[in-house]
């Protein structure tokens, strides 16, 4: 066989999703010896997540980018997934002189090739450092939305709101008949709030 295998083209390239993205260093996994103590086993026998989080390269990535069935999707927000090695270089490498066989700077860099990138063309270029993880649309992760500011903006006023239109969808995490907690006595909102003026 001529070439290398990631350079083949197969069936299983229409199901196939593209991350793009960084691994994190100041986070890490420990799957494998958490799982195996466990006191009391999950009852589920397929456990797909959690062999994807026990795998010994399991590892966290903040993703910037994915492509799949051709198109190059940004996320709005960098979200991390849970990734696994270091992932693959996206771009090619760079070109050689032929006469003399010495590597030189690239004046731009060009798209990387269709086997890591998902894409038949690209305007631009990835950021230098960026990496490529590749899996089947149906595998199994796991994404953290991870959310910065201070604890009146992060904490306080998404769980003390009445207001339902304080989160996405109409929908109050905190309040309203569909809480938390459920039914129509919710634990700051719905029927019977806790502050009234009725029931003092």
């Amino acid at each position: 066989m001529e070439g290398n295998v990631a350079d083949n083209e197969t069936l299983l390239g229409v199901s196939a999703v593209y991350l793009f993205g960084r691994p994190l260093s100041d986070l890490v996994l420990r799957g494998r010896p958490i799982y195996s103590t466990l006191s009391v086993p999950p009852l589920g026998t397929n456990r797909l997540l959690m062999n994807q989080l026990s795998s010994e390269d399991a590892c966290l990535a903040r993703i910037y980018a994915f492509s799949f069935e051709g198109a190059f999707i940004e996320l709005g927000r960098p979200a991390i997934f849970v990734v696994h090695g270091d992932g693959a270089v996206p771009d090619d490498p760079p070109p050689r002189n032929a006469n003399d066989d010495i590597d030189y700077d690239r004046l731009y860099r060009s798209p990387g090739s269709a086997a890591l990138t998902g894409l038949g063309s690209q305007i631009g270029a990835l950021a230098a450092d960026m990496r490529v993880w590749i899996y089947d649309k149906a595998d199994v992760s796991m994404r953290l939305d991870a959310e910065t500011g201070t604890l009146e903006q992060i904490l306080l006023a998404t769980e003390l709101s009445n207001d339902p239109r304080a989160t996405a969808g109409g929908m109050s995490r905190s309040g309203g008949a569909m809480s938390r907690s459920g039914g129509v006595m919710s634990r700051s909102g719905g029927f019977i709030p806790r502050r009234s003026g009725d029931t003092d």
